[in-house]
């Protein structure tokens, strides 16, 4: 007897229906399946492509502003050493530090940004060469200043030469990335910029650095602090025969004093003193000030507060200084007589 005939159709039944659709069914879902499949694979690729080439050309950007700062401070670095017989030492100090500041801006721009794996190659020849340009300045500066203050020294020389070989370097390993950053143009589909040339070396080599350094005069170390003005309050009218200042009447006199830091390198902590003697008992009084720091060709005023009586004769003697190694303190003391006026 069949279950069929009595209306009832087996689970069975539904499961082998399922199974066994018909062919045709089962091909179109097949095809749909694989046509979405590629689909969502060309959108994954090509948003993964867009993303790669964003990454790349802000890698390039920020290559070219890298290369910009780099091939600015190259130039600058070149001149100076091209005209190092005639460079003021504090001039030379300024504009290295301004050169060592942009060439650490390059560095962090080269630190910062996302390398893609095209350009790995590149970027590593890039920061040779900022690694490099850096480690040249460091050695030049000193070296310099070191030849400048003592020409018979040997050491300096040496670290010029080994400076100039850093420099060599880094515009090689520069010249290479830039190489390599243009094979990018064809293979990665980007359009390349122009980068600029970057050269740090000297155009007279490392003997013609030496050399300009050991006979430069405006390098060499020169300390001189000088008192450049005194004068009073009340203010001298007028002189005496004997061409001593006369100070009309006044309780009180103020010494306004100026001091100079006529050498080339900063002097910290400089004394200035002001002595005030008098001939009625011998006896003197003084002030004094330390200026905290004066830059070369740097002044600075001070006020200095003294009591006087009429009819005395006063000699106010001003001294600065002297600063450790100071070549020239004649102009480190000044003295001024003086007598204050009777009353009315």
């Amino acid at each position: 007897m069949s279950f069929g005939s009595w209306g009832f159709k087996s689970p069975l039944a539904h499961a082998v229906s399922y199974i066994y659709s018909p062919p045709r069914r089962r091909r179109r879902g097949v095809w749909l399946l694989a046509v979405l499949s590629l689909a969502i694979l060309v959108v994954v690729l090509v948003t993964s492509l867009r993303s790669e080439r964003r990454v790349l050309a802000g890698y390039i950007d920020t290559v070219q502003e890298s290369a910009a700062a780099a091939s600015s401070s190259a130039g600058e670095f070149v001149d100076l050493t091209d005209g190092l017989t005639s460079v003021d030492r504090q001039e030379f100090i300024t504009t290295m530090a301004r050169i060592r500041t942009t060439a650490s801006t390059v560095g962090s721009l080269l630190e910062d940004v996302d390398v893609p794996g095209e350009a790995m190659a590149a970027h590593a020849r890039m920061q040779l060469a900022h690694g490099s340009w850096s480690l040249g300045l460091d050695l030049v500066e000193g070296a310099v200043l070191a030849a400048a203050d003592d020409p018979a020294a040997d050491t300096p020389a040496g670290l010029i030469e080994e400076a100039a070989v850093e420099f060599a370097v880094g515009d090689r390993a520069y010249e290479a990335a830039i190489v390599e950053l243009l094979a990018l143009e064809d293979a990665a589909d980007v359009e390349i910029p122009t980068y600029p040339v970057v050269v740090f070396s000297p155009t007279a080599g490392a003997t013609g650095v030496l050399e300009a350094a050991r006979t430069s005069t405006g390098l060499t170390l020169r300390r001189d602090l000088a008192v450049s003005t005194v004068t009073l309050d009340p203010r001298v009218l007028g002189e005496t025969d004997g061409g001593v200042g006369i100070v009309p009447f006044t309780g009180q006199l103020i010494v306004n004093v100026t001091v100079t830091n006529q050498g080339n390198e900063p002097i910290s902590d400089v004394p200035v003193q002001v002595l005030l003697g008098s001939d009625r008992s011998g006896t003197s009084s003084s002030e004094s000030i330390t200026v905290e720091r004066l830059e070369p060709a740097e002044a600075t005023s001070l006020e200095f507060l003294f009591d006087v009586v009429p009819v005395v004769n006063y000699e106010i003697v001003v001294n600065v200084g002297p600063a450790p190694g100071e070549f020239d303190t004649e102009n480190n003391l000044y003295r001024l007589p003086f007598v204050v006026n009777e009353e009315g």
